[in-house]
């Protein structure tokens, strides 16, 4: 039976009308889309994964290096100031075995040093220096610094001021000037009100001995005086004690090493550290980097050991 062409046409043209409308293609393409981020998106989570670790792994691999850097650079540090603390230790011991100078020969001698711009007065410069004094008292006022430690015990270095006199090279008057002399430890009291008794201390007028000076603590260098007797004070700042007094006092300490049997000990520490210590120091700051490095080195193998791997199972 033939159908009027009008009655089968109409559907063609219909259905026609419908794949060429702009709504159809939108749903049609919205459709595909979101049929393929469904295809891709376990792919595309694994390369997000991928990217995440690499980008893990150089961060890492950026703290790695900076953290070895900077402990390899603590161990130079400390290398190099046992190196210094070395070279000065090699100094005190040749100053050990000279023979002792008076002392306004000593301070010419240091000026010329420090006017020639060769060698700054520093402690370095200045410590185990032998030198013989010339007292014009043999007593004078006592000081107590606290808070210093002999063997495991706490108690104080005893200190005096003196004034001395002291000649140049051709035997003629220079000055005569307040000069700090280390008399030696003394135990403190477990009550930190009760101060040692010390009686009456008196030294030879003619004394034999070394100088030194003590580092200054930024964070503590007030002289901290207590109107006690004997005197006790916190810090040997001599610039304070010079206005305390009045007198100048001249920048340094001298220790007698002349004293047949002096009751108290006598400290002697030109430097708060060793070379030893230094050198130690030193040498844990470049294990610590060898085995952080190590470590990281191992990790990073296992990580690229494991990553074609995990990518093949993806796949």
């Amino acid at each position: 039976m033939c159908l009027p062409e009008a009655i089968w046409i109409r559907p063609f043209i219909k259905l026609k009308a419908i794949k060429n409308s702009k709504a159809t293609k939108t749903t049609l393409n919205n459709r595909t889309k979101v049929d393929d981020a469904i295809v891709i998106t376990p792919n595309r989570l694994i390369d997000d994964e991928h990217k995440f670790r690499s980008k893990g792994f150089w961060i890492a691999v950026v703290l790695t290096v900076v953290s070895v850097g900077a402990l390899i650079k603590l161990g130079l540090w400390q290398l190099d100031r046992g190196n210094e603390k070395l070279r000065y230790e090699q100094q005190l011991a040749e100053r050990a075995h000279l023979s002792s100078q008076p002392l306004g020969v000593v301070i010419s001698e240091l000026r010329e040093l420090d006017l020639s711009g060769q060698e700054s007065l520093n402690p370095q410069t200045l410590n185990g220096l032998k030198a013989d004094v010339e007292l014009v008292n043999t007593s004078g006022l006592m000081l107590l610094l606290d808070n210093q430690i002999s063997q495991g015990t706490v108690g104080y270095v005893i200190y005096m001021l003196g004034e001395v006199r002291f000649e140049d090279g051709n035997q003629s008057l220079v000055a005569e000037k307040q000069l700090l002399i280390d008399l030696g430890f003394v135990p403190a009291s477990n009550d930190r009100r009760e101060l040692p008794q010390l009686g009456s201390i008196t030294v030879p007028t003619k004394m034999s001995g070394r100088l030194y000076t003590r580092s200054i603590n930024p964070l503590s260098h007030e002289l901290g005086l207590e109107n006690t007797t004997p005197n006790r004070i916190q810090n040997l700042n001599i610039a304070a004690l010079s206005q305390y007094t009045g007198k100048e006092v001249l920048p340094f300490v001298f220790q007698p090493q002349s004293l047949d049997s002096w009751p108290y000990e006598m400290l002697w520490r030109p430097t708060a550290m060793r070379s030893e210590k230094h050198f130690g120091y030193s040498f844990q700051w470049f294990v610590m980097a060898a085995v952080l490095l190590f470590l990281m080195l191992l990790i990073g193998y296992q990580y690229l050991k494991a990553t074609p791997i995990t990518r093949n199972k993806d796949g």
